[in-house]
């Protein structure tokens, strides 16, 4: 075996070091000149002349790199004793070449570039000991993600800087995992079946006509509309019902396929022929407004169950949206007072809605909930890592392409957005510089050095929210403005306006519209959304999820979607118990919903961790209860 020679401590100050265990010790950061003044050293110049690390010899560093490539002892000999007849005897000198110098002295091309990934290693190293530096924190802690954390994961601030890199690509199991198809991750324990409704080339022109005025009817106000309009995204649900219902009475009913087999033939992409007739229509499936009109929906209800195992709480939307439908198709009867009543149609399918209302309330979760969890600070580390690749170099130092920068922006604004205001996908879809997007400025008192009181200028980027705007607005009227955390900043105002500029920023934020200096601009938007996709597309709701959910997989491992932040924080809070009654109750209405479904619906703890403390609380009352007695 090879014994590397003794380990020296050098003082780092030009090039790379490549340290063979974390950083061992550091120095203060400030010099006393002869006159004994302290003075301050730059970032640049404390981790270029302050940082003391281990070095390994030559003979330890090219052992290292042949066991990274999987080389044995012979191909350390080898290589070592043809680097040093050409009088090459420290890692810093081998550092120093490239890969084409380094294969010009007869190095094998594998070594060299296993070289080169060291080098930028331990580039990365020095720098994230740099940012540990700054904030005070221990370099040698680094967090699951790679990635350096405040005191709750995310630091924020600026985006990184010209001359910064991206971090070096993941590797091992976490790597695989990140280039694995998104669709080929499953998030939930039920197999896949072949899909059952219809899809839009096998729905005849009648019935498309059809979808399309109900899509219309349920939108508009109309005569004897007992209720106001719905949001589009609502009639979408309607439709996507109305196709699956068609769809199961076209392929099921009149087909006679159970709903599960595969299809033989594997040129009917996936699914079995629906053979729809050319005058299909929805009253095939609702035929009368008698009590009798809702027997096939609940026989698709009863097959929803039985065949797909769908959960109650899927039953529960499916009935929902049957009920809609059903309104919609027979309108709605008058008694012998001429007061309006709902169909018997109707009333049978909100007579099976009754007795769901407890099964879709309790029914277990379908997905896989540790194939996407993350916890809270987790979360947070996640946000901070996609900061990081901003950079605008790539890991190995060539120039990234401004539209590649641009969606990492985006992506880091996405994320950090929804650790300051956990709500919603839609509110990331539809933000709207000067709408629901905006900056308020104001002059703040502070004091002064001698007691007197100055006014600086401050400003606060809020989302704020008509009734129209998010979900539950039609229950809870106008929201609060939700306010975003000040670190988000920089990084907001450089997407939207672009680099700092001081004539422009004093001319305040309150009513700039979006900038041609911006990183928006890079993807060249067709809309007046803030976020945009790749093609200068307003985001969907598909597109958007995937790209979340595609980021975080590739980072953490883990499934993550827009809407589980919602679901993540609150079970933080309540697990952590760091909220009074009556924080918890701003919270959940701050976040749109009622403090009921904060219990019932976002708090993910189970039940042993729920009742975690009332098993203290009653040893603690218990204890009270024998000291009593003992006295």
């Amino acid at each position: 075996a090879i014994a590397p020679g003794a380990p020296r401590r050098i003082r780092l100050r030009v090039g790379v070091a490549f340290p063979d265990r974390a950083v061992r010790s550091r120095l203060p950061r400030s010099t006393a000149g002869a006159d004994g003044a302290v003075a301050e050293k730059s970032d640049g110049e404390a981790i270029a002349e302050e940082l003391e690390v281990e070095q390994e010899s030559l003979d330890a560093f090219v052992a290292r790199a042949c066991a990274r490539i999987g080389r044995g002892e012979d191909d350390v000999v080898k290589i070592t004793a043809l680097l040093r007849a050409n009088w090459f005897e420290t890692p810093e000198e081998i550092a120093a070449m490239s890969t084409s110098d380094l294969s010009a002295v007869g190095v094998p091309a594998r070594f060299a570039m296993e070289v080169e990934a060291m080098t930028e290693e331990a580039r990365v190293e020095v720098e994230q000991a740099a940012i540990a530096e700054r904030l005070g924190a221990n370099p040698a802690a680094t967090s699951a993600l790679g990635g350096d954390g405040g005191a709750d994961g995310w630091i924020g601030g600026a985006l990184p800087g010209p001359d910064t890199r991206l971090p070096r690509p993941t590797t091992g199991r976490l790597a695989a995992t990140g280039r694995t198809a998104l669709a080929d991750v499953r998030v939930t324990r039920r197999k896949r079946l072949p899909p059952y409704a219809l899809r839009d080339d096998e729905i005849p022109g009648a019935l498309a006509d059809e979808l399309v005025r109900m899509h219309r009817g349920v939108t508009s106000r109309r005569v004897g509309g007992a209720k106001a309009p719905v949001r589009v995204t609502t009639a979408n649900n309607y439709l996507e019902v109305a196709k699956g219902l068609l769809g199961w009475y076209c392929r099921c009913k009149l087909g006679g396929w159970d709903g599960a087999t595969p299809p033989q033939d594997l040129t009917l992409l996936k699914t079995h022929p629906a053979n729809a007739p050319e005058d299909l229509s929805l009253r095939d499936v609702f035929p009368s407004s008698d009590a009798e009109g809702a027997a096939l929906a609940i026989e698709y209800l009863q097959w929803l169950d039985e065949k797909r195992g769908v959960l109650p709480s899927t039953e529960a939307f499916q009935l929902r949206c049957l009920i809609a439908l059903a309104k919609w198709l027979h309108g709605s009867q008058t008694n012998e007072h001429g007061a309006a009543m709902e169909q018997p149609v109707v009333m049978e399918l909100v007579r099976v809605q009754r007795g769901n209302v407890t099964l879709a309330t309790k029914g277990e979760h379908a997905a896989d909930e540790a194939a996407k969890w993350l916890d809270w600070p987790d979360y947070l580390r996640l946000v901070e890592r996609l900061k990081w690749e901003c950079a605008p170099l790539t890991h190995v130092g060539d120039q990234r392409s401004d539209k590649d920068v641009a969606m990492a922006v985006q992506r880091y604004l996405l994320f950090a957005i929804l650790a300051c205001v956990p709500d919603r996908q839609r509110t990331l879809r539809e933000l709207e510089l000067g709408r629901t997007l905006v900056c308020e400025e104001f002059d703040d008192a502070v004091d002064g050095e001698n007691g007197e009181v100055k006014l600086t200028r401050r400003r606060v980027w809020t989302v704020k929210h008509s009734p129209d705007d998010y979900k539950t607005g039609g229950a809870y009227g106008a929201r609060p403005s939700l306010v975003l955390d000040e670190r988000l900043y920089p990084a907001l105002e450089a997407w939207l306006f672009g680099p700092p500029d001081p004539e422009e920023d004093a001319r305040g934020f309150t009513d700039r519209g979006y900038s041609g200096w911006g990183w928006r601009a890079c993807l060249a938007p067709n809309h007046d959304y803030v976020f945009s996709r790749p093609n200068g597309e307003p985001w969907n709701v598909s597109e958007l999820s995937r790209t979340f959910s595609r980021a975080a997989m590739r980072l953490t491992g883990k499934k993550t979607n827009p809407h589980l932040v919602r679901d993540m924080v609150i079970t933080h809070v309540r697990g952590e118990g760091i909220a009074t009654d009556a924080e918890l109750e701003a919270l959940s209405l701050y976040m749109g919903h009622s403090i009921a479904m904060q219990k019932g619906t976002y708090d993910r703890r189970t039940q042993e961790q729920k009742v975690a403390p009332a098993i203290g609380l009653m040893s603690a009352i218990n204890a009270r209860v024998a000291e009593k007695k003992a006295r």
